[in-house]
């Protein structure tokens, strides 16, 4: 599926009325107002990689904010990747606000308010990503939101130009491979992620032990010898000290490997692009080798057996 926004042929009077109305339909519960009094000109286009909503935007100054009210009325759970692409912008949350150039990276947490002002021409890449998918705690990113990212260097350099080229190429990629650039990108943002935080001070020992860990997990999901012994080895700490960690967010560590694989195993579920590929098999690749266990703590987890959720899901429309 491909969007496209455009002002080009509309009256110069009643372009940027177009412009709010259309991107409504890619972007709500945002209060959108004209930068500059010059005549507005917008482009955009909007597509998906599975899970993931990516925008390439390029437009002219404009201010975007997502309120208090907004918020209450328009409930999302996501965070939105930012990349600026040309011209610059300011962006503001809880406080804190940083001006981003070029090539600069930031993120911002949609369940919360936030604002964007562009007061020249500019090109920008959107992407949201649903924060269940960003193995990090919501309270430990709050400290990264509206900060500037640069991307001169470390995973920003490598994730700057793979969002830009990303937004490009969106509309050509289709069909099984979706998933694997899902994963990817996904993989790519958590590494950002885990970088700045693990810079950011100062930073307890014990947080930045849990974002190694939870990226560890989540590199090994398909893997069935996943057990809290692997995963303290490799750490070099005890089972106790691992348990101690994830009881500290109120989780056990089985407890978020399961939740994790059945997120994938439901992602897979839904998609056009797997459906006839049998329920064990989509087990089976996310490390649930029990079909009878996993039935069941699927449907503890979603309410309903995998089969149901299946043809629930792929009878309300195609998916990535």
């Amino acid at each position: 599926m491909r969007t496209i926004v455009t002002t080009n042929s509309v009256a110069r009077t009643e372009r940027f009325d177009h412009w709010t109305s259309e991107m409504s339909k890619v972007f709500a519960g945002l209060d959108t107002r004209p930068a500059s009094r010059i005549p507005f000109h917008g482009r955009a286009a909007s597509g998906d990689i599975g899970l993931l909503q990516l925008s390439s935007v390029s437009a002219g100054p404009l201010r975007v904010r997502r309120t208090e009210r907004l918020v209450a009325q328009y409930e999302e759970d996501f965070y939105k990747v930012v990349l600026q692409v040309a011209g610059t912008s300011a962006i503001e949350q809880d406080g804190v606000c940083s001006a981003l150039g070029p090539g600069d990276i930031a993120i911002c947490d949609t369940s919360r308010p936030y604002s964007f002002t562009y007061t020249t021409d500019f090109s920008t890449v959107l992407m949201l990503m649903p924060r269940p998918m960003l193995p990090v705690r919501p309270e430990a990113l709050r400290g990264l939101t509206a900060r500037r990212i640069a991307a001169d260097g470390g995973v920003g350099a490598v994730v700057a130009p793979f969002l830009k080229s990303l937004g490009e190429q969106a509309r050509d990629c289709t069909g099984p491979a979706v998933r694997s650039l899902m994963d990817g990108t996904v993989s790519l943002v958590t590494s950002l992620v885990t970088e700045q935080l693990a810079l950011s001070a100062p930073a307890a020992p014990q947080d930045a032990m849990m974002l190694r860990i939870r990226a560890y997990i989540e590199q090994r999901l398909s893997d069935p010898d996943l057990t809290p012994d692997s995963i303290a080895a490799a750490h070099g700490i005890s089972r106790r000290y691992l348990f101690k960690l994830f009881a500290a967010d109120d989780s056990t560590v089985a407890g978020w490997i399961r939740t994790r694989r059945l997120e994938r195993c439901a992602r897979d579920l839904s998609s056009a692009a797997t459906a006839d590929q049998p329920i064990s098999m989509v087990a089976a690749r996310w490390g649930l080798l029990d079909c009878r266990h996993f039935s069941r703590v699927f449907k503890t987890a979603y309410g309903e057996t995998p089969r149901d959720f299946r043809r629930r899901v792929l009878a309300g429309g195609d998916r990535n």
